[in-house]
């Protein structure tokens, strides 16, 4: 449990930062990889339903979207499950955490490098907590973004058929492809107001708390500051969200479409509902998964701080 103000804290270097944020977001990713795989699945469904390597098509089409189009959190579970046993609930975690390490990491590393770089009018102003993320978000993105396609593949193929047997693989094959970067324009659009909005409105949730009287440094005040400012980024972004990964998996249905070809096409396939399709295992998911970032990472940092 973290005690006392992290503000009374020295500010880490980056590299410690990188290193916290990198352990932070491999546990929270960990703990709610299940609900991350059945918001994947449920986004790509309707594209993937007729491929015959994707997990939409395997469990059979329980709707016309494919199996997982409906989003429900319970059943989707059992068909993952069922189709692939336990540990399919946390298929591609590996390439996962290989991409959340370095990612959650920079994203750390560069919101607290630049925090301390600005200026403190910037830095009380509204837009200034909400531009360091921002631009850690684009940063993490360029570094990260070929690790973030293969996960993505990788959650969304099927056991049985599955064409790639490590991640390794999977990255020789976006290689081949030429498919390495699909979809990174559209991941900065969703990446960096998604990240910009959690950081800063995690610095607002924390501000205003304090000021009702809470502990800023306590770990009930970490949580509840982490999990809604996840909830906040993720809703407003998730539509584009649903585009980009859409995009990344788009060569295993043989479909290779720009951003906005992708959006046109799922807006004539299955309306404004279609944007949506997932939100259901997202919005349980990303409470937890953030705000236990954001407390591992304070735990972390404020130790670490300590004894460095």
């Amino acid at each position: 449990m973290v005690t006392g103000s992290t503000a009374e804290l020295p500010r880490p270097q980056p590299v410690f930062s990188l290193i916290c944020g990198g352990f932070a977001g491999c546990i929270g990713k960990t703990v709610t990889a299940p609900l991350s795989r059945l918001t994947v699945l449920s986004q790509t469904s309707s594209l993937l339903a007729g491929s015959s390597t994707s997990a939409a098509s395997s469990c059979g089409s329980a709707a016309k979207g494919g199996a997982f189009a409906d989003g429900a959190i319970v059943q989707g579970l059992g068909r993952i499950v069922r189709s692939e046993g336990y540990r399919g609930l946390w298929k591609g975690n590996v390439c996962t955490l290989v991409h959340r390490f370095p990612f959650t990491g920079v994203n750390f590393a560069v919101h607290e490098m630049l925090k301390q770089q600005m200026p403190l009018s910037w830095q009380r102003s509204v837009l200034g907590k909400f531009f360091p993320g921002a631009m850690a978000g684009c940063v993490a993105v360029i570094i990260c973004y070929p690790l973030e396609v293969a996960r993505t593949r990788l959650m969304t193929e099927s056991r049985l058929n599955g064409r790639y047997k490590t991640p390794w693989a999977c990255i020789s094959k976006l290689i081949s492809e030429g498919s390495l970067y699909r979809g990174m324009g559209v991941s900065l659009l969703v990446t960096a107001p998604c990240v910009s909005a959690s950081f800063g409105a995690y610095d607002l949730i924390k501000e205003q708390m304090r000021l009702l009287g809470f502990e800023p440094g306590s770990a009930f005040v970490t949580t509840v500051s982490g999990g809604l400012s996840g909830l906040v980024g993720s809703s407003l972004t998730f539509p584009m969200d649903t585009v980009r990964r859409r995009m990344q998996v788009g060569g295993m249905a043989d479909v290779n479409r720009t951003m906005l070809q992708e959006a046109r096409s799922l807006w004539q396939m299955e309306g404004a509902r279609g944007f949506y399709r997932g939100i259901s295992p997202e919005m349980m998911k990303v409470f937890p998964c953030v705000a236990l970032t954001f407390w591992v990472f304070e735990v972390l940092r404020s130790r670490g701080t300590k004894v460095f």
